[in-house]
């Protein structure tokens, strides 16, 4: 059991006080076996023994205790101050391995970013090295290929925009890439030239495909909003949805060719056969420059019962791609159809549509 040092010294009090309350034993009047009592000193017993005293005892392990006392607490005391120096010095060596955890993290992640920019860094010169590499190849090629006509001193003038790579390569390009020629149908073409090669080496040209190329793009879309049945004069539309390029003028209903090209037109219309129309047809054409070049007819269903009272109605429809020359005339025409027949149409129902666009623009006049 472990007990407090002032437990410790009340014990050693107590069991030294418990000792001087027991008195001595008398027999008839003075003490058994004492012939004389004188505190403090040790009296001499009958058999020969001195008397001990128990409080001197007492006292000298009071005294012994005390000294003891002491020693632990000096011996605590040391280990107080060691400890207490062992806490910061623990303290300190926390603080410092902190500190050296940020700043190797944040040395961690500079040189982390560092790494990437020299990393990207070194991918634009290899990218570069390796352009410098093939241009400098091209110019070797170029310089000792006997056959390139692009070694020679000045471009030759070929007098008209280039067809192929031996046309670009005569006016002076000498670089391998891509290219825009002009192709079959006076339509721009891209391909491949490289000029490493012999004029006569298949490799010499590649044809990539058509380019998309326009130098005026021309689009329109217009519609009626009334009936029409008035023959041989172009029809007029009231209903302007796409008119890119202006080209199409709506009122007179003709169509001119800002560029020559081929070019693309659809119409389609709703014919209305009234209940006493005495004949079932209607004839549209379209025209270039007043002449005829297709038509479209609709005519009386056969199944419609000739006695009725309502009117009914039928589709018409025109389809065509034509290959036209700058200021060109394009118009719709009723050319003919029977009594009580005619293009029909109203506000808000637009069943009446004329379609235009330019496809691919002809550049060899360029």
């Amino acid at each position: 059991m472990k007990i407090s040092v002032t437990a410790a010294i009340v014990l050693t009090l107590l069991s030294c006080v418990g000792s001087q309350i027991v008195p001595p034993i008398f027999t008839g009047g003075s003490p058994l076996g004492w012939s004389y009592f004188q505190h403090p000193y040790s009296p001499l017993l009958m058999d020969g023994n001195s008397y001990k005293d128990p409080s001197v005892t007492c006292l000298m392990e009071l005294r012994l205790t005390s000294q003891r006392l002491k020693e632990t607490s000096g011996i605590i005391g040391q280990l107080k101050s060691q400890l207490n120096a062992l806490e910061k010095n623990t303290q300190r060596l926390a603080e410092k391995i902190v500190s050296g955890w940020v700043w190797t993290s944040k040395k961690f992640e500079e040189t982390l970013q560092t790494s990437t920019k020299i990393s990207n860094r070194l991918d634009e010169t290899k990218e570069m090295v390796m352009n410098v590499i093939v241009y400098v190849t091209e110019l070797i090629t170029a310089a000792t290929s006997s056959n390139s006509v692009a070694t020679t001193s000045a471009a030759t003038d070929i007098g008209r925009m280039p067809n192929n790579c031996l046309d670009l390569q005569l006016i002076g390009h000498k670089k391998s890439g891509l290219y825009s020629v002009i192709g079959h149908n006076n339509g721009v073409h891209t391909v491949y030239c490289d000029f490493s090669k012999r004029t006569d080496d298949p490799g010499f040209q590649k044809w990539i495909g058509y380019s998309d190329v326009k130098s005026s793009p021309t689009f329109f879309h217009v519609q009626k909003n009334v009936g029409f049945f008035t023959v041989d004069v172009p029809i007029s539309f009231e209903v302007e949805k796409v008119n890119t390029g202006n080209a199409m003028d709506m009122t007179t209903g003709i169509f001119t060719t800002p560029k020559s090209g081929i070019y693309h037109f659809t119409f389609s219309g709703l014919v209305q056969f009234e209940s006493d129309s005495s004949s079932g047809d209607l004839e549209l054409r379209l025209y270039l420059n007043g002449d005829r070049i297709v038509s479209s007819y609709s005519t009386k269903s056969s199944s419609w019962s000739s006695v009725t009272s309502e009117s009914k109605f039928n589709q018409i429809n025109l389809q065509l791609s034509l290959k036209l020359q700058e200021f060109d005339r394009i118009w719709l025409e009723i050319h003919s159809h029977g009594a009580g027949v005619s293009l029909y149409d109203a506000v808000d129902w637009h069943h009446t549509h004329f379609t235009g666009l330019l496809v691919e623009e002809d550049f060899e006049s360029i």
